[in-house]
């Protein structure tokens, strides 16, 4: 009898939850038959050869997302002190780890939600139930020489504006950006932002407001893993400079992008 790879996995306890057996397909982690496996649903049985290629790197996809950027990039976390807005279960928290960050501010406005090993952790400052676009120096005494950040259901010019009192002068960032929570609801479908064009708009929404906002937009690229619900979403790394990013690299971009995810759709008999 067949059922869903993301059970199996759990059921033979492959895996600790349903919710990692599906990070690590989505990664590409698993392969059923030889094959890499990236959809979650795919039917499987006794007889399959299943194997997990690797095991999920963080605590959350999240932190491959970052990694990605980091590498990208070229930035260097190593000795530093960071602020992660929108850290959730923690995966950005945890790639600053591993990538030797001295200590990390944890913030998000949930409760409950940063991974035990990262609560567990004395370079973590946990601070659940705290809305960034409030944060002061009293909460945050240290100059943050490392910023990122990954919000949902709220715009990111609605936080970051005010979360430059905190920075250090020579400090570096990476910041996530989603169109779905750029953009207005008659341009999604089904929260899913689909056409080239409302990307490209919700790309330079954010960069120009960075900028007004004082920051400088040194680096732009497509964020991988792609979100699990269809989205495609963009990592830019911001300073305090004057650079800025031309609009044909923005198009650009995102063509690749289009290209990228096309790929990943469609790759491996239509599994991801």
């Amino acid at each position: 009898m067949k059922q869903r790879l993301d059970k199996f996995l759990v059921e033979k306890d492959l895996t600790e939850s349903r919710e990692k057996a599906i990070e690590l397909i989505k990664a590409g982690f698993v392969k059923v038959n030889g094959k890499p496996i990236k959809k979650p649903s795919f039917k499987v049985s006794e007889k399959d050869n299943i194997e997990i290629e690797k095991q999920f790197p963080y605590v959350s996809r999240a932190g491959l997302k970052l990694e990605r950027a980091l590498t990208v990039f070229n930035l260097s976390v190593k000795d530093k002190v960071c602020l992660d807005i929108g850290a959730s279960t923690g995966g950005f928290t945890d790639c600053l780890l591993k990538f030797g960050a001295k200590k990390v501010y944890a913030v998000d406005s949930g409760t409950d939600q940063l991974h035990q090993s990262l609560k567990n952790n004395p370079k973590v400052i946990s601070m659940e139930q705290t809305n960034a676009r409030y944060l002061t120096k009293s909460q945050i005494p240290e100059e943050i020489e490392f910023l990122v950040c990954d919000v949902s259901f709220i715009s990111v010019l609605k936080i970051l504006p005010n979360i430059k009192q905190l920075l250090k002068e020579d400090f570096e960032g990476v910041v996530l950006i989603k169109p779905q929570f750029e953009l207005s609801r008659e341009k999604l479908k089904k929260g899913v932002v689909k056409k080239k064009e409302f990307h490209i708009q919700a790309i330079e929404k954010v960069l120009n407001g960075l900028k007004e906002a004082g920051f400088g937009i040194c680096n732009l690229d497509f964020s991988m893993p792609f979100g699990t619900d269809g989205n495609i979403e963009f990592i830019t790394h911001i300073n305090f400079s004057e650079n800025f990013i031309k609009s044909d690299t923005i198009k650009s971009i995102v063509d690749k992008a289009h290209i990228k995810f096309k790929e990943e759709k469609d790759g491996s008999s239509g599994l991801s």
